[in-house]
């Protein structure tokens, strides 16, 4: 396997990456439609997942420490769509004929057998491995903590992502519903916390750090987090007014807003709302051991 080739290729396409990923999905889904409703509801986070990883094999498909597990996780991720090694190798195909599309003159059979042999040798057969895994998901083990901190929006989470950056990292995580929250603690707090794939943690977010928002408004916003939720409370105080929401999958968050915004918003006990706040605002938490 030759992995300066690898490198070559993508480094090739520098600038293009985005447009070779939606064009491996337009021409997979063109070949196989039934792979299409796997990602009905997420093809745009899942094309960010798939030029990472494509990235990821190209500069380091030849550290097969790192990429060994990094490969067999992917597997396990797919593990709930039924996939098996001969939907790997579709994908293969399929991908390998994008990129000598997109090379054009620069592509040769030592560029092709190169990412032939990072599938055949790494990439198949270490998410194969995953995709044979049938490990059950990790039990609850969190319990209210509302008797010990003061915050109001206390949530359970588990970590389905963590991408470390120069100082700070990003943590994805997953609510039992489905709802995903981003937050961005330091390194370090990544580090303190023990924060990896799987971990479950307190999800904490101050009340006053959340912003109302009708979701036809027609505004995107830079803030990492919008999650939707059904009006279920209104407490009212002399200046403002605590809306709670109930997202998907039965969480609440309470949202403080000025009494004015009650009318000029139309806020109504069954309406449907957005909730719009900073990764930056959200505070992680684990049990100390």
């Amino acid at each position: 396997m030759n992995s300066e080739l690898l490198g070559q290729t993508w480094d090739q396409l520098a600038g293009k990456h985005h447009e070779v990923i939606q064009s491996f999905y337009d021409r997979l889904f063109q070949y196989y439609p039934h792979y299409q409703v796997l990602f009905s509801e997420s093809l745009d986070r899942q094309r960010e997942k798939m030029l990472e990883t494509m990235a990821f094999i190209a500069r380091i498909s030849d550290e097969t420490e790192v990429t060994h597990p990094q490969m067999v996780k992917l597997g396990e991720r797919h593990h709930q769509f039924q996939l098996t090694v001969e939907d790997l190798d579709r994908f293969k195909t399929v991908f390998i004929e994008i990129l000598s599309k997109y090379c054009g003159e620069g592509w040769t059979q030592e560029h092709y057998q190169a990412w032939i042999d990072v599938f055949d040798q790494r990439v198949i057969p270490n998410m194969g491995e995953g995709l044979k895994s049938q490990k059950p998901p990790p039990e609850q083990e969190l319990k209210p903590i509302s008797d010990r901190i003061s915050i109001r929006n206390q949530l359970f989470g588990t970590v389905i992502r963590v991408k470390p950056r120069v100082y700070e990292g990003e943590v994805i995580l997953s609510l039992k519903g489905g709802d995903e929250i981003h937050a961005v603690p330091t390194l370090s707090s990544i580090n303190r916390l023990g924060l990896t794939e799987g971990s479950q943690v307190y999800v904490l977010i101050r009340a006053p750090h959340l912003i109302l928002v009708n979701p036809n408004c027609g505004l995107r916003f830079s803030a990492g987090n919008y999650l939707i939720g059904k009006v279920i409370n209104i407490i009212h105080a002399r200046l403002t007014a605590e809306i709670t929401l109930e997202l998907k999958g039965g969480d609440w968050l309470r949202v403080l807003v000025p009494q004015a915004a009650i009318n000029e918003l139309g806020i109504k006990e069954g309406e449907t709302f957005g909730c719009v706040f900073k990764a930056g605002d959200v505070i992680l938490a684990v049990e100390e051991k």
